[in-house]
């Protein structure tokens, strides 16, 4: 007996996942599948799309390929990391004398060795192991199938991403898939609805605008793309409130803020970076640190200022929507250091005083 196991977080499932699993079906000829939907991988970060939404994507996707695929929630019900071996020997207590297959990408064959008890995975399954174009196949030295072809190089991660950065679902996600996207609001589509509701529509075009540029500089610069975009989304989540409102917000929330009475006087506008943060985390469980902090130091800045914190900030000076000859004078210094944008005079970015507080952004 022939079991074919694939697992993977898939989120979201895509066509990649499905070309790889049908060409394996194909050319292995299980007699069984298992596909494991990961609780949370032990080599990725953990997903924020509800483990039933990302199971019924994959059962959406996989079912029609073949006639026994039993959809397990093995790892699941584990409720931490689950790594291969634990799968593999889980197979083997219920069927001891099947020969088992293991489906897996390249990205994840280059790092078999590095698996947590590799032997013993080398030792009771066969890995079967699908190229990209621009891989050169090594043969291993553990059992495996190298399938015929090779397999277009696509990411869930870069799909999460064009989702952000667009507020819809891109054409190259399968139907079944966009629809289970698009029903429960997945990979921000909720934040691009809240916004949409709460902001006028130049304000929302520019929010697009900072993400989509903070998305390409995180690239640029090796922060997580992801990260960046979701901080451009919503760095200006505050200003759906009126001056006074940001005020009263700050003191009804307690906002510790530097210089908060002296803002509030002078430039109550300046607020909005603090309570896009506090919305960010409250509103929309924005837990990441390194998110919030560069959200609400995006106008005034601060010591210390991270690379993610610089990017949130430039993009926010640099984006669509801003003076032509700004963003020229700004890109022109980014091309030689991220810093550089410091000492461009323009977008009012240079030391201002509000009252007796200095700034790093000139209030508008």
């Amino acid at each position: 007996m022939k079991i074919l196991i694939y697992g993977g977080t898939f989120d979201p499932v895509h066509n990649g996942h499905l070309k790889l699993f049908s060409s394996a079906i194909k050319e292995i000829k299980p007699d069984l599948c298992y596909v494991f939907v990961a609780y949370n991988s032990p080599y990725k970060e953990v997903s924020q799309t509800p483990y039933i939404l990302r199971k019924e994507m994959a059962k959406q996707v996989f079912t029609p390929i073949h006639k026994n695929i039993i959809f397990d929630d093995f790892e699941y019900k584990k409720h931490r990391k689950v790594y291969t071996c634990e799968t593999v020997k889980y197979i083997k207590q219920k069927y001891p004398k099947a020969e088992i297959f293991i489906l897996v990408g390249t990205d994840c064959a280059a790092t078999l060795n590095t698996w947590k008890n590799a032997e013993y995975n080398f030792k009771n399954a066969t890995f079967v192991i699908g190229l990209r174009p621009d891989y050169k196949a090594v043969k291993p030295k553990f059992k495996a199938h190298i399938l015929k072809g090779t397999f277009p190089k696509i990411s869930s991660s870069a799909l999460r991403l064009q989702i952000m950065l667009n507020g819809k679902t891109p054409k190259t996600i399968l139907p079944a898939v966009a629809k289970i996207i698009n029903n429960n609001l997945l990979y921000t589509l909720h934040i691009h609805k809240w916004l949409k509701e709460h902001l006028k529509a130049p304000r929302f075009n520019h929010v697009l605008a900072v993400a989509r540029e903070a998305g390409a500089l995180a690239q640029i610069y090796g922060i997580d793309a992801e990260q960046a975009a979701l901080a451009g989304l919503l760095h200006d989540a505050g200003k759906t409130l009126t001056k006074d409102q940001m005020v009263a917000y700050a003191k009804k929330h307690k906002l510790k803020i530097k210089g908060f009475e002296e803002l509030s006087k002078n430039a109550p506008a300046l607020l909005h970076a603090d309570i896009s943060a506090h919305i960010a985390n409250k509103q929309f469980a924005v837990k990441d640190g390194a998110v919030l902090r560069a959200i609400s130091r995006h106008t005034l800045g601060g010591q210390n200022m991270s690379t993610f914190d610089k990017i949130l900030m430039v993009s926010d000076m640099c984006a669509k929507g801003r003076r032509p000859q700004d963003i020229k004078l700004i890109k022109n210094a980014l091309k030689k250091s991220l810093n550089n944008f410091t000492s461009c005079n323009c977008c009012g970015a240079c030391p201002y005083r509000v009252g007796g507080l200095k700034l790093f952004y000139k209030p508008a």
